[in-house]
């Protein structure tokens, strides 16, 4: 387990982007072991690179697919186990869906709404428990601007960052309570 003066980072969605760019960026500060999540361990490449010497030190790559229930529940019992507590959550994965509205199947429209907004609000919730018994914790939620300015042709995506901005405004003034930003 990591000493309490080392705060112990999770970050969906780090294959590329935002998400990789975050875990190597507070990999580089020690006072973050960062745990960088991908939905599939083959597409590690990019992050092992950027990752260089922090790699295994202070950034690890785990594997975790926020789409899926159980692959978000082992890899919490896994993070719990060893390291004991989660003080930071970074929501970044996401799916994205473009096109003309009435040609998107449903079940792309399901795809988009799992990763984006189901799987976030449900790792969320299990990390929550937790952090409201510790009365301590930071839960960040990567959205975009088009989530409240809209554009032409990005309905699924654009309706799944509105969902999370409205959790957001929903959640933090209760999780203030409990000292959870």
């Amino acid at each position: 387990m990591a000493d309490s003066s080392t705060k112990i980072v999770v970050i969906s969605g780090c294959s590329s982007g935002i998400g990789l760019a975050t875990a190597v960026l507070l990999a580089k500060d020690e006072n973050f072991k960062v745990i960088a999540t991908v939905r599939n361990l083959q597409k590690k490449g990019d992050l092992e690179k950027a990752a260089g010497e922090s790699l295994n030190k202070s950034l690890f790559i785990k594997e975790l697919d926020i789409s899926k229930e159980e692959s978000i529940l082992k890899f919490l019992n896994e993070t719990y186990a060893t390291e004991g507590r989660i003080d930071i959550l970074i929501n970044n994965a996401g799916k994205s869906q473009g096109g003309h509205f009435e040609h998107i199947p449903l079940k792309d429209m399901q795809t988009v709404f799992q990763t984006n907004v189901f799987g976030t609000m449900r790792i969320t919730q299990e990390v929550l428990k937790k952090m409201k018994e510790e009365k301590s914790g930071h839960i960040i939620f990567i959205s975009s601007i088009i989530g409240v300015c809209p554009v032409p042709f990005c309905e699924m995506y654009i309706a799944s960052k509105f969902a999370i901005e409205g959790l957001v405004g929903c959640l933090a003034p209760v999780l203030r309570g409990f000292n959870i930003r």
